[in-house]
């Protein structure tokens, strides 16, 4: 305990330079938090997002993955069309639940000086298609009514029983159903029966996609490769493949990150071995006392490995918290320059990251105080004090 308080007595007689130093590993132990965090919630994301989809794979004119991932998990819209008559050839297949097509696509409403955007699909396959839903009013029975997104009503005012006009198509529907907040994409959407869409579009036969569930989920490889064998132009995408899409671009934003974080975290760990090097040699005559009245060298030792301990675990705990605090900042930064981030709060405190983080700083102050220690230990007391 005395060597403790030594060594805090000792930081806290250059308290700027042991404040920049404490300042820089709280730096680099932030970032290295933020990111790991933020990976997790990113990785627990998207398994909740797969789970959340009620099908097993989607068939779609053949092109970019990114584009059918941007389609199931952002809505875009994707400018090729997929011939419906697959959906047979699909069915004669053994082991398939249910095909099901969708139709995404946009539709200027002048009215409200916007264009919507438009989700076609089986409205009696509501429940299997998207089964975290849940609906105030009810499910479309009729080809001129509709779901809105929760927050196409919010903006529109709209509730239950209210018409909507599209005045470029001389369409009116009628709201049979407002989705309650998903904070997904999903709120975002005019849902409407795929046959109405597939009229105002023009598209009789066509669809922008093609969803397949399958009864038993551990045959879906050989039904995907037995449909991709009898149907030449289509590609297959299941949502593990979307997902794992996602991830490696992640993935590689992650590795970049570290990457920033490491270097960070070893320009820190060099201001800690300045900082206690500065500091050895401005004490050298009061270590050269100590030596000379009975401190021994692992005595000296111990007391500058424990100041680099105590500017570490400072640091080390400054940078969580500060992480913490700024959780939120965080997140919508990400959210801009990301493509895809799954719904949900990304960034939380973690239990696990927070001691790793703080398991980090620990090893680099210990390493960043192993040379000032050995070069403080190795003063001989007659020729500090005679310096």
């Amino acid at each position: 305990m005395i060597f403790l308080k030594i060594a805090l007595k000792n930081l806290k007689r250059h308290r700027t330079r042991s404040l920049l130093a404490l300042f820089g590993i709280a730096t680099s132990v932030a970032v290295l938090f933020s990111i790991l965090s933020f990976n997790r919630g990113f990785e627990k994301g998207l398994a909740k997002e797969l789970e959340r989809t009620g099908i097993h794979f989607m068939v779609v004119p053949s092109g970019c993955a990114h584009e059918v991932a941007s389609l199931v998990l952002h809505g875009s819209i994707i400018p090729k069309f997929i011939d419906l008559s697959v959906m047979d050839k699909i069915n004669n297949l053994s082991g398939i639940d249910f095909v099901s097509p969708i139709l995404v696509a946009q539709l200027p409403n002048p009215k409200q000086g916007r264009v919507d955007l438009v989700y076609g699909i089986e409205m009696s396959r509501v429940s299997q298609l998207k089964p975290h839903w849940q609906i105030e009013g009810a499910v479309p029975k009729d080809d001129r009514e509709i779901i809105l997104g929760s927050e196409i009503a919010g903006h529109q005012g709209l509730k239950v029983g209210d018409h909507v006009e599209y005045t470029k198509v001389n369409q009116t529907f009628a709201v049979a159903g407002i989705l309650k907040k998903t904070s997904s994409q999903d709120d975002a959407f005019i849902y409407m029966p795929v046959k109405t869409a597939q009229a105002i579009f023009k598209k009789p036969s066509g669809a922008t996609a093609i969803g397949v569930k399958v009864k038993d989920p551990a045959m879906m490889t050989a039904i995907t490769d037995e449909l991709a064998e009898k149907v030449p132009g289509i590609q297959i995408v299941t949502m593990n493949q979307v997902m794992s899409s996602i991830s490696t671009l992640a993935a590689s934003a992650k590795v970049l990150s570290l990457s920033i974080a490491i270097i960070a975290i070893i320009v820190s760990a060099v201001g800690v071995m300045n900082a206690m090097l500065m500091a050895v040699f401005e004490r050298t005559q009061e270590i050269g006392m100590m030596r000379a009245i009975g401190a021994s060298r692992a005595d000296i030792f111990r007391i500058i490995m424990k100041e680099g301990l105590l500017l570490s675990l400072g640091g080390g705990l400054s940078g969580i918290l500060i992480s913490v605090a700024g959780n939120d900042l965080i997140e919508v930064f990400v959210r801009k320059v990301m493509p895809y981030v799954p719904v949900g709060n990304m960034s939380g405190f973690d239990a696990g990251i927070a001691a790793a983080s703080l398991g980090f700083a620990l090893v680099v102050g210990v390493l960043s105080g192993l040379y000032p220690a050995w070069r403080a230990s190795r003063i001989h007391p007659i020729e500090a004090i005679k310096g």
